[in-house]
């Protein structure tokens, strides 16, 4: 087993800030490996224009859910099929769900061979119907068929290597082409000295957007935004086999956020504009119209509300810690102990984001998800067209959370009164750009 000094100290520090973006995935119903807490770490916009009158659709009628429950769905992929991947984080397996037949079988089973994965991970689309899975856990990809067979793995570098594997982008989307876009950690891990207390793990102010061809193997740098972990300041106090993480928790100050779109550009939102900047081939840079949005106060409510979110995704992640670092060790010795504290911010902006969330459709559409009042329940999306300009607004049903776009369809879960969540599809309302 190794030491607190020479390895599982910047090992489980690398975990808890993975299990942090693994639940800020579940929670914006959006999985990108970003620090889960800053995904609302954003500003409102000041001196937007008047709102444009756009149409408003409601889903709250008319939905086909499936009949099965499902423990913890975080993603759904639409194939051209009708078929759809669905990620179950609960049960730890990817499954092929048929609607319209009511039928649904595992794709493939967890492990590390060949055709096997492991959970957390993330799906994403694949050029001529085909789907992959991102195993983060083992920095590959296991390519899916149209049906939903595994097809074979894609390496996407060594495991094993702390320091290796957060410095290599992490995958987050695709274009049509299959080209896979990602953004790097920011985190550069520090060379433990003999004899010394092992240093912390520093953490860049910015990291870049980039893309890979899979074929060529060529990585392009295509945007530098503003780090999401820079301004939690974490900090790592070691006592014996004791090992405490201290976080910042977010002040709710502008963060960026972006997607890439099917047709090879990457959308973003900057420093609190709602106004999104596409960046597309050579790095050419356009920007779409700004838009008006709702100020949502800072309240003594949302501030208790996000601190509390952050303590129980710190504790989640550190008692995952324990329980990893104990199975390393095995049975040489008891492994050391993690907890985690988390700091109120200094300071609170007047108001929260216009938005919380930024993703694309099949048909090229950008969804924002829209900030709410802490205790809001109704998801509310902004849909721009693939010019940025607002073109409508999507309203789910009370308690409903979104997992899922396709080609004119909308994906959410329900969860009963056992917590049990169920899939449903909404047909959208034909949208004109």
């Amino acid at each position: 087993m190794h030491s607190v000094r020479d390895g599982p100290t910047f090992q489980g520090l690398g975990t808890a800030r993975a299990h942090l973006e693994h639940e800020t995935a579940m929670a914006t119903h959006r999985i990108r490996l970003i620090p889960p807490v800053l995904a609302l770490s954003l500003a409102v916009a000041g001196g937007a224009p008047a709102q444009a009158r756009v149409p408003v659709f409601t889903l709250d009628r008319g939905a086909k859910e499936f009949a099965e429950p499902f423990s913890a769905i975080t993603q759904v992929l639409e194939l051209r099929s009708g078929s759809l991947l669905v990620l179950d984080d609960g049960e730890k397996e990817l499954r092929l769900v048929d609607l319209a037949r009511g039928t649904m079988r595992a794709v493939g089973r967890q492990g590390g061979g060949p055709l096997e994965y492991k959970v957390p991970g993330i799906l994403l689309p694949g050029a001529a119907d085909t789907a992959s899975y991102y195993d983060a856990l083992q920095q590959r990809l296991l390519l899916v068929s149209p049906q939903g067979t595994p097809v074979r793995t894609a390496p996407l570098g060594a495991v094993g290597d702390v320091a290796s594997m957060v410095s290599r982008m992490q995958p987050a989307g695709t274009d049509a082409a299959g080209h896979i876009f990602g953004q790097t950690t920011g985190m550069k891990m520090p060379t433990p000295q003999s004899g010394a207390q092992s240093p912390m793990p520093t953490f860049a102010d910015t990291i870049q957007i980039q893309s890979l061809d899979l074929r060529s193997g060529k990585t392009t740098r295509l945007a530098t935004i503003r780090s999401p972990v820079a301004k939690l300041a974490p900090k790592m106090e070691m006592a014996g086999r004791n090992v405490k993480v201290i976080v910042t928790a977010p002040d709710f100050s502008p963060h960026d956020i972006w997607t890439a779109l099917p047709d090879g550009r990457i959308a973003m939102l900057r420093g609190g504009v709602y106004q999104v900047r596409f960046v597309g081939a050579g790095r050419a840079e356009t920007t779409g119209p700004l838009i008006a949005a709702v100020a949502v106060p800072v309240t003594a409510r949302e501030k208790k509300a996000l601190v509390d979110s952050v303590r129980k995704v710190m504790d989640s992640a550190m008692a995952q810690t324990i329980k990893q670092t104990a199975a390393a060790g095995g049975n040489q010795g008891a492994a050391p102990s993690f907890t985690a504290e988390v700091l109120e911010p200094p300071s609170w902006p007047a108001n929260k984001p216009p938005y919380t969330s930024l993703q694309s459709s099949p048909d090229g559409r950008l969804w924002v998800s829209l900030s709410q009042p802490t205790g809001n329940t109704t998801a509310k999306f902004d849909v721009l067209s693939g010019t940025g300009a607002l073109i409508a607004q999507v309203v789910l049903a009370p308690g409903e959370r979104l997992v899922g776009l396709g080609r004119g369809t909308v994906y959410t879960v329900r969860k009963d009164t056992d917590d049990l969540q169920y899939l449903r599809k909404y047909v959208l309302p034909r949208m004109r750009d």
